[in-house]
């Protein structure tokens, strides 16, 4: 099973690292996971996911990174030319579309309580490339 994780940098507490782990935990007892999907934040989602699942046997990590649009050479997220503001916005958004894109059989999504930035923009994308989304989306 491949599962995709996104969230809000916002959600980076304690209780938001537990509830992810439980739900993937809970995940897995359905069937396998065999393939996580996530981002290169170093905040939130990403961030857990990487730190929980790294190593992990029998989970492949399939981490989608920020690119450059002049290049198209993968940058660190922390350590990458600035652009201006619209430039850097369609940067993540074309990475959070990466990975909707993925043949995801869940995509876990922690999101703000305001419920806006990217993590909205990779659920939008999930239910676009998705038809059978409402059955997919695991909202926390």
């Amino acid at each position: 099973m491949i599962v995709g994780i996104v969230g809000s940098r916002r959600r980076n507490s304690i209780e938001d690292r537990v509830s992810l782990a439980y739900k993937v935990y809970k995940l897995n007892k359905i069937e396998q996971i065999t393939k996580i999907v996530t981002g290169d934040c170093d905040k939130g989602a990403d961030k857990t996911t990487r730190d929980i699942y790294e190593g992990t046997e029998g989970i492949e990590l399939d981490i989608k990174r920020i690119k450059n649009p002049e290049t198209g050479e993968e940058m660190d997220f922390n350590n990458h030319p600035w652009f201006e503001y619209y430039i850097m916005t369609q940067i993540f958004y074309a990475r959070n579309e990466e990975i909707a894109k993925e043949p995801l059989d869940y995509l876990i999504a922690l999101v703000s309580p305001d419920r806006k930035g990217g993590t909205e923009n990779t659920i939008k994308h999930f239910k676009r490339h998705h038809k059978d989304w409402e059955k997919k989306l695991i909202i926390i």
